[in-house]
This record gives C-alpha cells, structure tokens and sequence, in this order.
C-alpha cells in the first residue's frame, strides 16, 4: 500500500506542478498583451495628427507569425485559446488598417486641393476627446432547470469583446469556461481610446468560441484509438487512427463566432454605468450560441482633450477694466494681476462661452469684441478690447471655435464624465485572471429572484 500512496502523491504533485505552470504561462500572456494595448494607447496619444499605420501593420504582422507558431506548438487547451485569439484580434487589426489606408490615400487629393480658408478651418474647429468603455456586463439566459439544478446544458464557451472607434481596435480579456453555473459574463477590462472626435461611433462585437459540445462523447477518440487493436484488424485500424488524428488537427484552432454587436455614439456616453441594446446574431446551429441577453450593461465615459487645456492667457480690457484674462473650459476668467491667476485664487470675474452665447466685431471701435449671454431669460453684454487686430483675431476664432465644440459635444461639455487614466487600468488589467471564478458577484439571477420573492409575498397580501 505504501508504493501505491508514495505513486498517487507524486502524481498529484505532478499535476499540481503542470497547472501551475499553465497559470504563470497565462498570466505572463495576459500582462504580456496588457503592455501592448498600453503601449499603443501611449503611442496614439502622442501621434494626434495621423496614426503610424504601416508601423502598425508590420507589428501586426510580427504578432500573427508569433501566434501561429505558437498556435501549431500549443499542447493545452489554455494555450490554444489564446494564440487563436491573438491571431483573430491581429487579422481584425490589420483589416481595419489597410481599410484605413486606403481611405486617407483617397483623401489625399481633396486635402490638398482644399482652399487656405477651409484648412485654417478644420485647424481650428478640430477637437479631439478621450473615451472609455468598462464595467462590462452581459446577462445569460440559461433555464432555471440547468442554473438551479445544475443540468440539462452541457455547454461550455470562451468569450471575449473586441472595440472598435475608427481606425484603433481594443480587445478584452478572454473568459472561460462559460457555462450554465454563471448568470452573467463580466468582464474586468477598461478600454482606452484617445484622439476620438465627437462624431464616434463605437462598435462592440462579442466573440465566442465552443469549448465542448457533449461531455458525454468528448474523450470518444481516445477510446477508439485504444480499443481499435482489440476490434479491428491493424490496416483498418491505422489509416482510422490517421482519420482521427486529422481531424483533431483540423479542430485544434478553435473558431470565434460573433454572437452579437452594439453600437454606440456621442448620446449613450455617461458618468454612471447604463444599459444599452445589443443585436444577437442568428446562428444555424443553435448549439454553438451563447445564451445572451439582448441588453448589456456599461460605463460609456468622453472627454474632450480641451476642457483641461488653458489658452490665450494675457492681460485685457474688459468692461473698462484691465484683467489678465484666460479662456480655459467654457469661459473667460479674469484676475487683476496675473499673481492671483498663479495663486489660483478664484476669478474676479467670468464671462460663460457655451453654445447660446454670439461674439461680434466691433463696427465702431477697433479691437474691440461683444460678446453676449442669455442669462436668466436676460441678455448680457461684455467688451473686450484687445491691443491689435491680430490679437481681436485670435480672440475671436478661440471663442468662435470654443462655442462650437461646446454644441458638438452636447452633454459631456455640460456634465463633466471621468476617464481612468493609462497606468491606472492597465495596472487593474495586469491583475485580472483569464479564469472565470466559480462565484460571480452580484449575480443577475440571485437580484431577480429576490425580486420576485418579494412580489409574489405582496400578491399574497392583496389576495
């Protein structure tokens, strides 16, 4: 008995070794794509004017050759997972790439035969924001018979997100397994996208991939194979070893299906966490669907680059009054000194720039600005004179500009959102595990049956 004990205890000990070996392999590959997205978002932060996209479609490139070779080499399952999405996500981008390519390469001409007014235009009026999508949530519609119970569906998938905002593409965190034990896939994921202008327009698909269709049949080839010698003759038997062999070979990539999508705009953004429509993909085979909901939630947040951004800090007459004057957000503040301004003591006085406000050239006085209010159903007037009609320029295609961003960003020029900065996400992304735990917080299910609980002892009363 003791030879038998001392066996058992080394294989524990081996297996125990192996799987956690496979979670520092996964964890290294997860902070491993971690520093790529936050590379990329610094290198897009940086690069505001154009994006370096042949720099971009080489490193895609490099990132496909690697996640092949890993993918023909993967003797686990984890580890074919994660190559197989590598090399999907690397496919979309490189797509969204050279699409982007030639798009600017049709644009060429056009910008350059545009007029001086018309590029002095776009230079001015262009604004770019940030924009963050996290707290990820999609409800599952499995019946209560297979979550209660703990059976009837048998199936198990790995699920990730991929985000795209023109021509910058995001992935999430791969998930799994998924199965009839979650309620709700929540992914931990906040992904960054700089340099998006107020016409957006974000794209969420959701990719799934089918662990294994039938547990009852799933080691079904091992057990040909090692009953083959006892049933067949070895002929018949090698070229049907053979058979199996190449179709567990043309099985070994696993295929992401898009189950479904969600587009958002400038309207869904919000500081709080909301809930948007999502469009289900119909499949053939139903077996290899998720059982999604068609809402999910998350946090939609945009902030355009200019709310923080001072400009045009100078001294300046206003109403009769000289004041050192900047424009920075949505209004003018005025100090009287420019020691007060440095002190960040609170403006004298401030003069709103929003989206009712009209700014007008002085027809009798040179250098001078009007620019007026509706405040309180009440019209209000201040003057700025400026010391020279270079000056009177700039003044007014600051203001002029400032007034239009705040009509094209709508509410988040009104009602400030947060966007979590770079390292503070990609710190929470290093932590997170590929694994899904087997108990979800907050489960969706646990909510509505608490919910439900109450209504039904409420229709009692009322009986």
């Amino acid at each position: 008995m003791a030879p038998h004990r001392k066996s058992i205890k080394a294989l524990q000990r081996s297996s125990n070794s192996t799987l956690d070996k496979e979670n520092n392999y996964l964890r290294s590959l997860s902070d491993y794509q971690a520093r790529v997205r936050r590379r990329e978002s610094i290198r897009n932060y940086k690069n505001v004017a154009q994006y370096d996209l042949e720099r971009k479609i080489e490193l895609e490139i490099k990132i496909k050759e690697g996640s092949a070779r890993l993918l023909a080499a993967a003797q686990h399952p984890a580890q074919s997972l994660e190559a197989a999405r590598a090399l999907f996500t690397s496919n979309e981008r490189m797509s969204t790439y050279m699409t982007e390519l030639q798009h600017r390469g049709e644009n060429a001409s056009f910008k350059t035969n545009s007029s001086a007014c018309t590029r002095m235009y776009f230079s001015i009026s262009e604004s770019n924001g940030k924009l963050s999508i996290s707290d990820f949530r999609f409800p599952l519609m499995w019946r209560d018979s297979d979550h209660f119970k703990n059976r009837g569906d048998y199936r198990r998938f790995a699920v990730f997100c991929l985000a795209r905002v023109g021509a910058e593409v995001q992935d999430t965190s791969l998930l799994y397994p998924i199965d009839r034990e979650q309620t709700d896939i929540s992914f931990p994921d906040t992904l960054l996208f700089n340099n998006v202008s107020a016409e957006f327009e974000l794209t969420l698909e959701i990719y799934s991939h089918v662990l294994q269709e039938d547990l009852s049949i799933a080691s079904t080839p091992r057990k040909i194979r090692k009953s083959i010698h006892s049933s067949i003759s070895k002929t018949v038997g090698r070229k049907l070893g053979a058979s199996l062999r190449d179709q567990n070979d043309a099985t070994k990539t696993p295929k992401f299906d898009l189950l479904a999508y969600a587009k958002m705009t400038l309207d869904d953004t919000d500081n709080n966490v909301r809930s948007h429509d999502l469009t289900l993909n119909s499949f053939d085979n139903k077996a290899h669907a998720l059982p999604l909901f068609g809402h999910f939630c998350c946090r939609l947040a945009v902030k355009p680059n200019f709310i923080d951004k001072q400009i045009s800090a100078e001294f300046v007459i206003i109403n009769n009054q000289r004041y050192w004057t900047q424009l920075r957000n949505f209004q003018i503040e005025a100090w009287k000194s420019k020691k007060l301004a440095e002190k960040l003591e609170k403006p004298t006085y401030t003069i709103c720039v929003n989206r009712e406000t009209l700014v007008q050239r002085s027809k009798s006085i040179n250098n001078r600005l009007r620019i007026t209010n509706q405040i309180d159903g009440v019209e209000k007037h201040d003057l700025m004179e400026l010391d020279s009609k270079e000056d009177l320029q700039r003044w007014f295609e600051q203001l002029t500009t400032r007034i239009m961003e705040h009509s094209k960003w709508k509410h988040a020029a009104i009602s400030l959102q947060q966007i979590p900065c770079s390292e503070n996400s990609n710190k929470h992304a290093n932590t997170r595990n590929c694994f899904v735990d087997d108990k979800m917080r907050g489960s969706i299910y646990d909510n509505t049956m608490s919910i439900d609980n109450t209504f039904k002892q409420m229709q009692r009363l009322f009986r």
